[in-house]
Order: structure tokens, then C-alpha cells, then sequence
């Protein structure tokens, strides 16, 4: 892989991880154009520098959740911690049992043109819903468990982990901010545990010997992503959602005819 490819990938997973438009889907539709094969220990860098990137943006919500251990002696009042940890487990489990089935039958151009074009029109019905929380402290456990169940069809290609989230916490009524800042915090273990995951499947000789080339990866991913969360998180409540769903109603429409 080229430094130029490899600007490309890495621009493109910072970018798309955090929006709502698909990550996976673009790094396929990428990668199948320009020939490349998949690279699990590049894929491990991309993940870290947008995990570094969330985990640093939101730094203020984990040191909350320390402080709060230290101060309990108890990792059970922390709301926040509670409720990261039951919205990572349905995607850990079932994650885990379907990975080589998604691998081998999912990563299709046709899968991502529908899943793409199907879930910008579930963001687009949970536009409609109703507001009535505009803060984080409004959120529940139930809220963070219901997201994390809904959360499990990012597995899917062209899903989006954040569109699909952000759509079940504007389905439950809370507001464009608050519903990405709770899928942004949601990434936060699930980025964690499918970097792990990548890792063991990596040989480390293969890491060493492309250390230079992954760890560029990992720091633009990481640069990009950042910028990308905090414009995001800034205008969303005021530029809303319709740009990213018609983003991808066109995007999945122009897959569906140059595959056809």
C-alpha cells in the first residue's frame, strides 16, 4: 500500500466513522475501486486513530466516570459507565458469532446500496419524531440498552453504527445533539473491542514491519476524525440530518445502477 493510498483510506475512515453515512461502506466501495485487498493491521490503525480521536474529544465524560469510581470505590454509580457498558454488549455477542458470515457474504457492493439507501429513510422517519430531552443526564439505562439492541445492525455494511444509533435515540426523543453524543460515546467500547479483536488477528511480525505506514494511518485518521466530531457535534442541532440522508439515498442509488 501507498502513502497516497493510504491518505485516502485513512481520510475517509476519519471522516465517515463519526457520520452518518457508512464508514464500512465507503472504505469498500474505495478499496473495490482502486484494487486494494484488505489490510486487517491498517484496518486496526484507522480504528484506533477514530477511538483515540472520540475517546479524546469526550475526555471530560471518562474523566467523570473515573472520578467517580474513585470517589464510590464502585464501578456501579457511575450512570454514564453503566450505560456504555449494557449499549456495547448486544453488538459484542452477536459480533462475535456472525463475524466470519458478515465477512463472507455481507461485504458486497449490492448489500451497502441497500442498507445505505434503507437506513437514510430510517433517518429520515426518526427526523420526525418528536423532541422532548435536550441534555445527556436525561437518558436512562433502558435508552442507552434499547440503542446499543439497535446498534447491532451496524454489523451490516452500509448500516452506519452512528446513523442507525442516532436514529433510535431521536426515535426515543431526544434531540440531534444529544442522541450523537450518546452514539459517539457508545463507539467509545465498541471501536475499543473491534481494535482488539483485529489485533489478535494480526501477525506482529507483519505489524513491525509496517509500523511507519500504519502508524501515519492511525494519526490522520485520528486528526481528521477529531475536527470531524467537534463540527459535527457544534452544527448539528442546526444544519440537522437531510444533508446526510440525501447523501445517501444518492449514493446507494448510483451503486444500484452501475452494479445492475
Amino acid at each position: 500500500m501507498s502513502y497516497i493510498e493510504a491518505l485516502l483510506l485513512s481520510a475517509i475512515q476519519g471522516l465517515t466513522e463519526f457520520l452518518p453515512i457508512s464508514s464500512s461502506a465507503h472504505l469498500i466501495i474505495v478499496s473495490e475501486f482502486l484494487g486494494l485487498s484488505p489490510d486487517l493491521f491498517f484496518d486496526v490503525s484507522l480504528h484506533l486513530g477514530t477511538l483515540i480521536a472520540v475517546a479524546f474529544y469526550f475526555r471530560s465524560d471518562l474523566f467523570g466516570i473515573l472520578n467517580s469510581i474513585i470517589k464510590n470505590r464502585s464501578i456501579l454509580e457511575s450512570k454514564l459507565l453503566k450505560q456504555l457498558f449494557v449499549s456495547c454488549l448486544p453488538t459484542l455477542l452477536l459480533g462475535s458469532l456472525l463475524v466470519d458470515f458478515i465477512d463472507t457474504y455481507l461485504r458486497t457492493s449490492f448489500i451497502v446500496a441497500f442498507t445505505t439507501i434503507a437506513f437514510g429513510l430510517v433517518l429520515l422517519l426518526a427526523t420526525c419524531k418528536k423532541t422532548h430531552r435536550t441534555n445527556l443526564e436525561e437518558t436512562t439505562i433502558t435508552d442507552a440498552f434499547i440503542m446499543g439492541l439497535v446498534q447491532t445492525l451496524s454489523l451490516i455494511p452500509g448500516v452506519s453504527r452512528s446513523g442507525v444509533t442516532i436514529s433510535a435515540g431521536l426515535f426515543l426523543g431526544l434531540d440531534n445533539k444529544t442522541a450523537s453524543r450518546m452514539s459517539f460515546l457508545m463507539s467509545i467500547p465498541t471501536i475499543s473491542a473491534i481494535a482488539i479483536y483485529l489485533l489478535i488477528k494480526t501477525d506482529s511480525a507483519y505489524l513491525v514491519e509496517n509500523f511507519e505506514i500504519n502508524l501515519f494511518g492511525l494519526f490522520v485518521s485520528f486528526l481528521i476524525a477529531y475536527f470531524t466530531i467537534d463540527i459535527f457535534i457544534r452544527f448539528i442541532n442546526k444544519i440537522g440530518f437531510l444533508p446526510f440522508i440525501i447523501y445517501r439515498i444518492l449514493l446507494g442509488t448510483a451503486l444500484l445502477l452501475i452494479i445492475v
